[in-house]
């Protein structure tokens, strides 16, 4: 079977659940040569690195010297990624294992679709159940940027991220590929999003500010 898609897995200074995300992304029901795992560490001054080398030739691993922001780490993980999917998780969340497998297959038997995104559990920082989430509306879509399957054709057609987008990356981008694309909710929690003190997301009021920035855009 071919190489069809391309976990990219952006990592800064999340050694604590790094290795969970890259085992959740390794442990798939799809054939393992029809995906692949990257992992972009943007220029971690933790020990992300050591957690990255623990998995040897079972990922590839990207290591910038500079720290480039999310939304730049995710282009560099795409432009070097294989599959003609791609699908992003963050290193401090995980996926389930049928998550490849589901989601490629729509993408597949379907060319009139561009993008297929799924619920989401949230889960605390010991993977303890919250809640489910069903992104049954744009505005929900909008707010979790991973977890989605595209095209890669399709996001290089509209140029990737924004780099210069510190925050909300995922919400301009996303602006930007609805007005083109077609998407499919899979109605299944297959993305485990884990709510922690040091997530990115959890400034509400830092978020909000970069979103407007975004909307300014279109």
């Amino acid at each position: 079977m071919s190489l069809t898609t391309s976990i990219v897995i952006t990592n800064y200074n999340n050694k604590a659940y790094l290795g969970r995300a890259i085992r959740s992304c390794l442990k798939q029901t799809a054939d393992k040569s029809s995906y692949e795992v990257i992992v972009v560490d943007d220029a971690s001054t933790d020990e992300s690195k050591d957690v990255v080398v623990g998995f040897k030739d079972k990922v590839v691993p990207i290591y910038l010297e500079k720290n480039v922001g999310v939304a730049e780490a995710s282009n560099i993980g795409i432009r070097n990624a294989l599959g003609n999917f791609i699908i992003r998780v963050d290193s401090d969340d995980y996926i389930s294992e049928h998550t490849i497998l589901f989601m490629s297959e729509i993408l597949n038997a379907n060319p009139d679709v561009g993008f297929v995104y799924c619920d989401h559990l949230r889960v605390d920082k010991n993977e303890t159940l919250l809640e489910r989430v069903n992104v049954n509306t744009l505005d929900l879509l909008f707010r979790h940027g991973a977890g989605i399957m595209f095209r890669k054709s399709y996001l290089e057609a509209i140029g990737l991220y924004d780099k210069d987008l510190r925050n909300a990356e995922d919400f301009d981008l996303l602006k930007r590929y609805i007005k083109n694309f077609n998407g499919f909710h899979l109605i299944l929690p297959l993305y485990k999003y884990r709510q922690h003190d040091t997530n990115m997301t959890h400034d509400e009021g830092e978020r909000k500010k970069w979103e407007q920035i975004a909307n300014e855009k279109h």
